[in-house]
């Protein structure tokens, strides 16, 4: 015996199916198509708006992913070449207890973590570094380092909010394409019972529908 596509298979699965089904019923004319119509030619249509939307989405999205990676290997290149810079203005210490407060455990607390986080760790160090905390270490310079840090950090926040609103975007759509998956698959059963209750078998039902019987997998 035939089945159709399982309630819980993926989104895409269950609108290729359902697509498929439309054209296979308009194909065959007459109760198939006139059934067909009634219950999936709307569906169709709405599937196509929300994948439409969708993977205009997916498309926005992926640059803004680009450009915040690009940003954050270089806010931690920028970070690694300060710090350097700072431990040899000082004078290159085995140990330098201010030093210790500026980049606790190194400057793995500034660049590790969530995107979102990094541009806040950022500015912090540039407060840290205009407090001028280090007695070795000349004002005019921790200024001019400061002012990089919170540039770079100005520029990862504005990376960090496009890419978050595009993502949620993503996010939002990708519920209502599953939301959308769930109801055309109660549309795709129902028009098998349709054609079941207009006394068509199931082999010739699943030569409009795709089967995905057991005897299906096993062909």
């Amino acid at each position: 015996m035939g089945d159709v596509i399982r309630r819980t298979a993926a989104a895409e699965d269950i609108f290729a199916d359902v697509r498929s089904t439309h054209a296979n019923a308009l194909a065959k004319g007459g109760l198939w198509h006139s059934i067909a119509e009634a219950r999936l030619g709307p569906v169709v249509k709405l599937i196509d708006r929300v994948e439409e939307r969708y993977q205009a989405a997916l498309k926005a999205l992926a640059p803004l992913t680009a450009a915040l990676d690009d940003m954050d290997d270089r806010a931690d290149e920028l970070l690694s070449r300060i710090s350097d810079d700072i431990w040899n203005d000082v004078g290159r210490p085995a140990h330098d207890p201010a030093l210790a407060l500026l980049f606790p455990g190194g400057i793995g607390y500034y660049t590790e973590g969530p995107d979102d986080e990094q541009p806040d760790r950022m500015e912090l160090l540039a407060e840290l570094l205009e407090a001028n905390l280090h007695p070795k270490l000349e004002l005019a310079r921790v200024r001019r380092y400061a002012a990089e840090i919170r540039d770079a950090a100005q520029e990862y926040a504005g990376l960090v909010e496009l890419h978050g609103t595009a993502r949620r975007r993503v996010e939002l759509l990708g519920r209502i394409r599953v939301a959308v998956a769930r109801s055309a698959h109660v549309e795709l059963a129902g028009v098998k019972r349709c054609y079941k209750a207009e006394g068509f078998g199931e082999a010739e039902i699943h030569t409009v529908i795709p089967d995905h019987g057991i005897a299906a997998k096993v062909g």
